[in-house]
């Protein structure tokens, strides 16, 4: 897939993740909640990035979507924080996904191209992005309406890290996605502790109603979904 079909399927990507976690968010409560909510943000927000027709204005307000994807970035920090005080630090992992998540969109939005005034960072002088033809707001940024800023980050070093956080980023992806899907064939969504027997045996015929629109169902629909697109973005803007 080239050119703007590519597009239109990460775009198709994008709205899957965020209509999966709108009906978990209208599922669940407490942290749950804020964990979909943010899901269907970064989710609407890549639909728009990888849009042809939106791609190349989506620069143009990338302080307010970086400033978006960062208060969910420390909303996801804080909330980690409260899980770790009060039941330790192994839960600190409980919004260790939303936090990296966040700051994938972050990035990715400071790569993309626009008007002077915004933070266009990643790649600039590059190459280009080459596998991101259908995606117009995310050609290489080149040296020229950026000034200091572009050059600093258009040096061989610069562009080289940022390329290495945006592998390491889509490699986190896959991982997390895989990982997602091993869960739900087990039978765990990660999102509640175990129960002891008498209580599983107690919800058995229950568990066992067929239903397609559950909260393991759609937390794993929206986790794909985000891990692919995530890390197709992510690997297209470092080629």
């Amino acid at each position: 897939m080239t050119g703007p079909l590519l597009g239109w399927a990460l775009v198709v990507l994008g709205v899957g993740v965020a209509g999966g976690n709108l009906l978990r968010t209208a599922l669940v409560r407490g942290w749950a909640r804020f964990e979909a909510a943010a899901e269907a943000v970064m989710g609407g927000g890549m639909a728009v990035m990888a849009a042809p027709p939106t791609a190349a204005h989506y620069g143009t307000y990338s302080t307010w979507w970086a400033a978006v994807f960062g208060a969910f970035c420390l909303g996801g920090v804080a909330l980690s924080v409260r899980h770790a005080v009060r039941g330790g630090l192994r839960y600190l992992r409980h919004g260790g996904h939303v936090v990296i998540g966040s700051a994938a969109m972050v990035l990715m939005t400071l790569a993309m191209s626009g008007t002077t005034s915004s933070p266009a960072l990643a790649l600039a002088g590059s190459s280009g992005h080459g596998g991101m033809l259908g995606m117009a707001g995310m050609e290489s940024v080149g040296a020229h309406g950026h000034g200091g800023v572009a050059e600093a980050a258009g040096s061989a070093g610069g562009a080289l890290a940022w390329r290495v956080a945006f592998w390491a980023l889509a490699a986190y992806f896959v991982i997390f996605m895989a990982l997602a899907v091993r869960a739900r064939l087990r039978g765990r969504d990660g999102s509640l502790p175990a129960v002891a027997d008498g209580t599983r045996a107690r919800h058995r015929h229950a568990r066992r109603r067929p239903s397609v629109l559950t909260v393991p169902n759609a937390r794993l629909a929206g986790h794909v979904g985000m891990g692919g697109s995530m890390a197709t973005m992510l690997l297209m803007m470092a080629a």
